[in-house]
């Protein structure tokens, strides 16, 4: 089933077009990375999705639904979104900060499931050893996979990240990754993350989508990431390798 299509999106500044004219589809149980330069419009194509922003042209659809007639509560209830850099919350501990994405399915109180499946996902994330901790006593990326937790805690069918890995080191990058593909395989969850590191883009992502200047200039399974569209996307000449039966970029040198 398809769970998010963007169709025919553009958003301007003013006179400026931020994007235009882009379309995709995100089947149920994938991830879609969107990759491409500083300015080519990526974090602003995801506040567009999830209304924050809204488009100049085309349309975005949730479940065959389009995204401006859904209620708040609907929303919070499809879409789960985490920007590149959050502001500083209140002093709370990360458990705390984690049911905070339980309050889409809450009344007044937290039931026993929504206590539970917050300590399920701060032992998988391996937050366990700050879980009582303030939150603003952690470090950049650990206050960073608090914050991913608490969108996965709100159990949302679309869950979109703005450069999600960008404060982590490359052991929390790939934890949190995989996590993130089991939760894709386990429940059919839809993933649209933004991302400057290709390799990353490469080993977690079913499909991607390349903008440049606006423009979405190749959409598709990992194969439309040639080393052509490398070197046009990012000017740099680069060599495709494989290992574990994924590709992985090589680059060779700036142009």
């Amino acid at each position: 089933m398809v769970t998010l299509q963007v169709k025919n999106l553009g958003f301007s500044y003013k006179r400026h077009d931020v994007f235009r004219g882009v379309s995709f589809e995100v089947d149920e149980g994938m991830i879609l990375s969107l990759v491409g330069p500083n300015g080519a419009g990526k974090t602003t194509l995801l506040k567009c999705v999830n209304r924050l922003l809204p488009p100049k042209t085309g349309a975005v659809t949730v479940m065959g639904r389009a995204v401006q007639t859904l209620s708040r509560l609907e929303l919070a209830r499809s879409i789960a979104y985490v920007p590149q850099a959050s502001p500083p919350p209140f002093p709370m501990t990360v458990f705390d900060t984690v049911l905070l994405g339980r309050r889409p399915y809450l009344n007044w109180r937290p039931r026993r499931r929504d206590v539970d499946l917050v300590a399920e996902i701060i032992t998988r994330l391996g937050l366990s050893d700050m879980a009582m901790r303030d939150v603003n006593e952690l470090s950049g990326g650990e206050r960073q996979k608090a914050v991913i937790a608490r969108a996965i805690a709100q159990e949302p069918k679309i869950l979109l990240l703005d450069e999600p890995t960008t404060y982590l080191d490359l052991q929390y990058q790939l934890r949190i990754m995989g996590f993130l593909r089991e939760l894709v395989d386990e429940k059919g969850l839809c993933v649209v993350f933004t991302t400057h590191d290709l390799n990353l883009a490469l080993q977690f992502s079913d499909r991607m989508a390349v903008l440049k200047d606006g423009v979405l200039v190749a959409e598709g399974g990992t194969g439309i990431l040639t080393e052509d569209v490398i070197l046009r996307v990012y000017g740099v000449e680069a060599r495709l390798l494989r290992s574990g039966g994924r590709p992985y970029m090589a680059p060779v040198r700036a142009i």
